[in-house]
This record gives C-alpha cells, structure tokens and sequence, in this order.
C-alpha cells in the first residue's frame, strides 16, 4: 500500500500564522475525508451539521492502492480558512473537539468542557473497547468476549453514566442543560451497536436505562440532526455499515 504523508499546514506556514488562520479568519468551509459508512466519521457529520456549516464528504476513493494522509489513517478533516489557508486536522478524537469548540458543543466554562470531555471519552472507548475485543476478534472467541463485555464492560458503563445523568437531572443531557459532544457521542453509539455483532443485546441493556434512552431521545429529536439524518447520503452511510459489519470477526 503506497503511503503519501500529508502535512498539517502548508510547509511555508509558522505554528503563529495557522493559530492566527483558525482564530482570526474563520473557517469558510470543511471537508471530512472518510469512507462512505458511519464508524468514526459518524459523530464528526453530525457535529457539522448540527452546526449548520459548509461542509462537505470528501469519499475515499484510492484506497487500498494509495493512501495519502499525516498518519495514513481516517477520517481526516480539511479547514478552508477565511484567509484562503487549507488547514488538516487528523485522529478523530482531535477532530471531535476541535469542531465541538467551534459550534458550542463543550459548555459554558471550562469546567463543563472537562465534564463533557470525559464523558465523551467513557462513551468513545466503551465503543473501541467492543471493536477491539468482539467486533474484530478471531470468531471462535467472540461469543466468550462478547459475554465479557455484557456482564461486566457494559454493566458499569451504563451504571456510571446513569447515575452521572441523574445528578444532572435526568434531561437528556450530560452537563448543563443543552446539547454537547457527550451526547451526540453516546447517541451514535447506540445506533453503530445495533449494526454489529451482539448489538440487539447490547442495545437492549442499555435501553433498561431511562436517563441514557433519554440523551438518545434528546439527539434525535434536534431539527438540525434529523434534517441530516434524513438525507440520502446518511442513509447511504447506514446502509453500507451494516454491510461491513454483516460479517465481522478474524
């Protein structure tokens, strides 16, 4: 697989001068590069949409022959500045909090970013920690490590944040009372589980939770995210994850 390493900035631009791009002159547009299925790619859309940006798909379409990327993965965000400067920004967790920053998805003060970021982490690794150890495991092992991470990965996620959820008021938000990064995350996680395999069990754990059903509730219920989520190109997206995940497993 050829691999091109792509720069973060243009090889002429000082740290200062890209600072004062993002800052000064506002992004005029974004492209997200990723292939066209839901995975990582899922909460970085609905971020973009829910903030009514300029935004559009940039699909994959050289991969596996060629790949051109800063780390030779996706997705990767591309940041037309106001100034004219195309800025890249690569690993989704950076691209999660450098796009919730800019359309107010991370509180009022920083105290609240730090409470929506780690619950945002909790609900990004309960799905990394089911890929890497059911979704993508060899297939003699996945029902044992699927059991696994029912009875005791899930159990104290959902316990955890429940409680957490309550503390705030049970309003279908994590902190405050309005949306953030933490809710759009754990709402997209329920809806990738139910594309892989043990999904429908784990999905129906979960819902024995009426203060997670309600963030879920809340996310989807947002005009921006149902506009979005009614397009052709989300449903494309849907559609081609539950053919990737059909039949997973080493």
């Amino acid at each position: 697989m050829p691999l091109t390493v792509t720069r973060f900035a243009p090889e002429n631009m000082t740290s200062a001068e890209a600072t004062k791009s993002l800052t000064d002159a506002r992004p005029a547009s974004y492209k997200l590069e990723y292939f066209d299925v839901s995975s990582v790619a899922a909460v970085p859309r609905d971020i973009l949409s829910y903030g009514d940006a300029e935004w559009e798909n940039l699909p994959i379409n050289n991969w596996p022959a060629e790949v051109k990327s800063p780390f030779g993965l996706f997705p990767v965000l591309h940041i037309r500045t106001g100034d004219g400067q195309e800025l890249k920004l690569s690993e989704s967790i950076v691209i999660e909090h450098y796009l919730a920053k800019e359309f107010g998805l991370l509180g009022d003060n920083a105290w609240e970013e730090l409470q929506i970021k780690m619950f945002h982490s909790s609900s990004l690794y309960l799905r990394e920690r089911l890929f890497m150890r059911v979704t993508w495991n060899y297939k003699d092992v996945m029902e044992k490590a699927l059991d696994t991470f029912l009875t005791q990965t899930l159990p104290l996620w959902i316990e955890t944040h429940s409680k957490h959820l309550k503390d705030n008021g049970s309003n279908g938000h994590y902190v405050g009372n309005k949306l953030s990064l933490a809710d759009i995350q754990t709402a997209n996680d329920i809806d990738h589980f139910k594309c892989l395999y043990g999904g429908d069990k784990i999905v129906a754990m979960i819902q024995k939770s009426p203060e997670i059903c309600k963030v879920k509730e809340t996310v989807d219920n947002e005009p921006r995210l149902q506009k979005w989520r009614q397009s052709e190109v989300y449903k494309g997206h849907v559609a081609l994850t539950q053919t990737l995940y059909a039949n997973t497993g080493i």
